[in-house]
């Protein structure tokens, strides 16, 4: 049994399965794989996985007689869906603290959405003040967890550009911000 790539985004990578069998009598035998809540047979399946975390792909091939086995895979989905901490790393300026505004986002395909509240003053920008994703330049995220265009408005007058990969956890991205005269400030994203 094969399974490639072992780390996806979900709803845009697709994920190869593959096995080769073989019964001692020499029997055909019946490929049946069970993933994500969905079900497909044949020696091999190319589909596209949805979910968040480690989703488990199985295997169970039969000879129509009653014999049978399984074996299965993990792999793991990473979805912007859900809440992150948001950080500058490298604290590219006293004016910027390191404290941590939670993005609350929203993965539909591509397309990424959603709002920050931040506990605290967050780069010149007073405690408590919300931001959100710029609708009219969406954040994108492609099936190999380029992270691109995104544009995080921060009350009236703060712009913030990033761009990042996610890692193969799905739980963190790394990444360069432009905002405000600064460019290529690095930013870390964590989910909780």
């Amino acid at each position: 049994m094969n399974v490639t790539p072992t780390f996806g985004i979900s709803g845009l990578t697709s994920i190869s399965m593959s096995a080769a069998a073989a019964d001692p009598d020499g029997d055909a035998v019946a490929y049946q794989w069970t993933y994500g809540g969905a079900t497909a047979s044949g020696s091999s399946v190319t589909d596209t996985l949805t979910g968040d975390g480690s989703v488990s792909i199985q295997l169970t091939v039969s000879d129509g007689k009653g014999g049978s086995t399984t074996d299965s895979r993990t792999i793991t989905l990473g979805n912007m869906s859900g809440r992150w901490t948001f950080i500058f790393t490298d604290k590219c300026s006293p004016y910027f603290p390191p404290v941590m505004p939670i993005l609350t986002l929203t993965q539909t395909g591509r397309v990424i959405t959603g709002d920050l509240a931040s506990p605290g003053n967050w780069c010149n920008v007073p405690a408590g003040q919300a931001g959100k994703l710029d609708p009219a330049a969406p954040m994108q995220i492609d099936d190999r967890g380029n992270v691109t265009n995104g544009r995080l408005k921060i009350g009236s007058y703060v712009d913030t550009f990033l761009t990042g990969q996610m890692d193969t956890t799905g739980r963190r991205i790394t990444g360069a911000a432009k905002f405000n005269g600064f460019s290529d400030a690095q930013f870390e994203m964590k989910k909780q």
